[in-house]
């Protein structure tokens, strides 16, 4: 396990040094079968600086230094070096993608049969649980759960004393980031990724409306909730904005508790509005999207799981190699528009076609499990029951 954690330790490291403050670094751990052997799969994605062609070859050379984007340090070179020579040991393979300015992916694949290994490398470890306080690690969540709970919010308003006021007000229910103009705050919007951005609607630079054309435009986060902020009343401004994918209008000057409460509903209908898309067979997963990419994006895997429906073997690895999409980046964008991994996205499709086909009262309960790619009938039956809370034979009596 020594190894294990030596490996993911220098891969973390390495991201983190590559990436600016605000950045992004996503791991991803899952399991793939290739030829008849089982094998961990372990993907680090940053969205920070990226490596030069030029050095991608000799990056994991011994010694070797790349200089990062943090005032221009550079590592000891051996830290990558390790993790190819302890992937080797262990029968893996390493390989990376990475663009300028545009972040990396390293991708490990490491065989995980008995098969793979000579008998003199297999040791049977006997697992132990850590000898911990649970009592003392209840505290420790429970003092931490206010701090956990709190949505990223970005208020962007070029007038300092309002944008500081609002912020100031919000702090208490939120983790508040601030930008004085719409460049700035699109820029930030990107690496903190938050949950909804109170924008005013006229500023130097970049104007609120041209922010939300912008934001809109953004796959990585078009889903963001929005309210704007305007000194003018007038319905001709609030149909642009709501055009392009404005949530709410706030007119100045406005009560902050009203703001306040404004987004909790927003933020609470945007759960209530996932937790309806799992728990209800009719729920169309277009309730989830919040612009035209996010449509395109939705449909786009929703077809492909949908016209690979009966296989067994269609999971989050497959849907990453149709889409030539990273595992981080598909995880991530699922989970922001649904609350979901992508694998429990794939299984509520398949729980909702096998709904479908049901409710027909042309098939039993086994050939539909067996059409949606469910090979057992009897862990079909489990998860419908566990989906919508009643089992699947109630929909063909």
């Amino acid at each position: 396990m020594d190894k294990y954690h030596k490996i993911l330790y220098n891969l973390l490291s390495n991201a983190l040094k590559f990436t600016n403050n605000y950045g992004t670094v996503d791991l991803y751990i899952g399991t793939k079968e290739d030829d008849g052997v089982n094998k961990l799969i372990v993907e680090v994605s940053d969205d920070g600086v990226g490596i030069p062609v030029e050095s991608q070859e000799k990056i994991f050379s011994r010694f070797y230094q790349v200089k990062s984007s943090k005032k221009n340090n550079t590592g000891s070179g051996i830290g990558l070096s390790l993790v190819v020579s302890l992937v080797e040991i262990h029968r893996g393979e390493l390989k990376l993608k990475s663009a300028p300015s545009k972040g990396s992916v390293f991708t490990l694949e490491l065989p995980i049969s008995k098969s793979s290994y000579k008998k003199s490398e297999v040791f049977d470890i006997e697992y132990k649980e850590p000898e911990m306080a649970y009592t003392a690690i209840d505290n420790i969540k429970k003092s931490n759960q206010s701090t956990e709970l709190k949505q990223n919010i970005l208020v962007i308003e070029d007038n300092a004393e309002l944008r500081f006021f609002i912020s100031d007000y919000l702090s208490d229910y939120y983790k508040v980031y601030q930008a004085e103009n719409g460049d700035e705050g699109l820029n930030l919007c990107r690496k903190i990724k938050p949950a909804l951005c109170v924008v005013d609607a006229m500023m130097p630079v970049m104007g609120g409306f041209q922010f939300v054309e912008a934001l809109k435009s953004d796959e990585n986060i078009s889903h963001t909730a929005l309210i704007m902020l305007t000194a003018l009343s007038e319905n001709e401004n609030k149909i642009k904005g709501y055009n392009l994918g404005v949530d709410e209008y706030m007119v100045k000057p406005f009560d902050p508790s009203l703001l306040k409460t404004r987004i909790d509903n927003i933020i609470k209908t945007r759960i209530e509005l996932k937790q309806k898309f799992s728990g209800e067979i009719e729920t169309d997963v277009t309730t989830l999207t919040h612009s035209q990419l996010d449509i395109d994006f939705i449909s786009k895997i929703t077809d492909l799981i949908e016209k690979n429906i009966s296989d067994t073997e269609l999971t989050a690895n497959f849907m990453c190699a149709e889409l030539g999409m990273s595992s981080s980046k598909l995880y991530r964008k699922i989970k922001q528009l649904t609350d979901l991994s992508p694998n429990e996205f794939i299984r509520t499709v398949r729980l909702k076609k096998a709904a479908q086909l049901l409710k027909l009262k042309t098939f039993n309960v086994s050939e539909v499990a067996d059409q949606v790619g469910f090979n057992d009938p009897l862990y079909f039956s489990r998860c419908f029951k566990k989906q919508f809370g009643y089992s699947p034979s109630r929909l063909i009596k």
